[in-house]
This record gives C-alpha cells, structure tokens and sequence, in this order.
C-alpha cells in the first residue's frame, strides 16, 4: 500500500514539474504556411509568408493570422482561432479552431509539440481548412490540408483582438 502510494505521489510530482518547464508561447510569430488543396475536385499547391500573433494564458491559446501582404497594406481583418494547450515532457501541444475567420470559412488546426531550446521558439501545426468564400471563386467548394512552421520572433505580448472580444 505504501509504495503504491508512493509511486502515485511521484507520478503527481513529475506531472507537475513537466508543466513548469512548458513554453509560454506569447509573442509574435513568422514563417511559412503551404498548403495542398482541391478546388471543384482540381488538385492544386500553394504557400504564404505569414505572421501570427499569440497569447498564451493558462491552457487557453489565442491566435491572430496575417499574410505577409495583408499586414503590410493592413488590406484585411485578421483571421481569429481559439484553443486549448496540454504539457507533456515540457512540450506544448494542443488545438485551435476559427473563430472569426478572414472569409467565411471553418479551420481546425493541431498544434504540434513545441519546445523551447537555446531560447528559441518554433512549432509547426497541421489544418484542414473549408470554404465556399475564396476570393476569385465564390461558391466553388475548397479544401485545403496545411503547414504552419513558424518561428517566434518577439516574445513581447501582442496587442490584438482575441476570440472573448468579439
């Protein structure tokens, strides 16, 4: 009894430890999103230089996207996801989902395990990604499975519009 006891104890112990070593994930990112998709059941490629801004709070994730172009000429709203974070082994991994997308349109995204390492920051995701919306082919049915690989560039804390404020 005792030492099953004590195992337990342990297993709560590393637990709470591998929480503490896990990355907060704030800040402000670049990098690269390609995507595979299918457009009116046409096969197709593409990718972007994007930026993303995070707040990272508790489990819960915050995420503002913008293309390269976009946040230059400030052209279109930025695209708004919610979700949740889980620690293992000093990673963070997790989901998120649109909560205000920049067309109307539904993505889900998981989150990879991120990790920091000689104070640098990167994770990639994978997303599926729906529309009937795309500019340039209203009403046609899009389907797009994405990378995000991106790199945190600042660790300030962004100012931006989250899920909880619209």
């Amino acid at each position: 009894m005792f030492r099953r006891f004590f195992l337990i104890l342990i297993g709560y112990s590393l637990a709470s430890t591998a929480g503490a070593d896990a990355p907060d994930m704030t800040g402000t990112y670049q990098g690269v999103v390609a995507c595979d998709r299918i457009i009116e059941g046409k096969p197709g490629t593409f990718h972007k230089q994007w930026s993303l801004r995070v707040l990272h709070r508790g489990d819960r994730l915050d995420v503002a996207t913008w293309t390269a172009e976009e946040e230059k000429t400030g052209k279109r709203k930025a695209s708004l996801y919610t979700g949740k974070t889980r620690v293992s082994e000093g990673r963070v991994s997790g989901y998120l989902a649109t909560c205000r997308p920049a067309i109307e349109a539904s993505e889900l995204v998981r989150l990879l395990p991120a990790r920091l390492e000689n104070g640098a920051l990167s994770f990639s995701a994978d997303t599926i990604f729906v529309t009937e919306d795309l500019p340039g082919s209203p009403g046609d049915l899009i389907v797009e499975n994405c990378r995000w690989v991106m790199d945190r560039v600042s660790t300030d804390t962004p100012v931006m519009e989250t899920c909880t404020q619209n």
